[in-house]
Parts: C-alpha cells; sequence; structure tokens
C-alpha cells in the first residue's frame, strides 16, 4: 500500500480517537448506547448548555458516530453502529490493567464495563 495512503488511513484513526477524548463525547455515547435522544434530552442528562451539547453532537456526526433522524422539528440521535461501545469496552479494560493495584478504581471500571454490555 502506498505510504500516503497509509498516512492518511494513520492521519483517520488519530481523528477517530480525538473525538473520543472530550468525557462530555464519551458520555453522549455512553446514554445513546441504550436509546434516542434529542439535544435537550442529552443537555439535561450531562448538565451541560444545549449549545455545547450540539457542538459534541456536531463532531460526533462528522466523524461517523452518531446520526440523526428528523421527526416534525425535533431531531433525535443515535449510535451509527453499536461496535463503538466495542472501542469504549477495550478502553475501560486497558484501564482495568494500568489500575490494578487500585481495588476501587478496579470495581468503578468494572461497574462501567457492566453498563456497556460486556
Amino acid at each position: 500500500m502506498p505510504k500516503d495512503k497509509i498516512d492518511k488511513i494513520i492521519k483517520s484513526v488519530g481523528s477517530f480517537f480525538d473525538v473520543l477524548s472530550h468525557p462530555d463525547r464519551i458520555k453522549i455515547i455512553g446514554l445513546l448506547r441504550f436509546k434516542e435522544m434529542d439535544v435537550n434530552q442529552l443537555h439535561e442528562s450531562l448538565g451541560i448548555s444545549q449549545s455545547r451539547t450540539s457542538q459534541h453532537l456536531k463532531l460526533l456526526k462528522f466523524n461517523g458516530v452518531v446520526d440523526e433522524r428528523k421527526e416534525g422539528k425535533h431531531v433525535y440521535y443515535h449510535l451509527k453502529s453499536k461496535n463503538i461501545t466495542k472501542v469504549m469496552q477495550t478502553a475501560l479494560q486497558f484501564q482495568l490493567i494500568i489500575h490494578a493495584a487500585e481495588p476501587e478504581t478496579i470495581h468503578l471500571i468494572t461497574d462501567l464495563l457492566t453498563t456497556l454490555g460486556a
């Protein structure tokens, strides 16, 4: 494979992880795992402003993590693929390795993995 194509793929993977690097976006992914939600439901659940929630959703949508469904004046967001939860599970499992000597942290991570269906 040509070097420029490899570089483009690597850059794309890096951008994908940049999108997942914000705690609010990780929480949005967690919330959307269970059901579709509109921006108002998400911002209330997250405790952040509606405009900030919209910015996160725009970035997640642009990067293929979420998609939207319009119903009248409402826009409902959902995960484009449930496979994103596998990425989150892998990240949490890696955290188990890093925090192996911290029983309290292990318990919290295990709880999060359970909510993701691991």
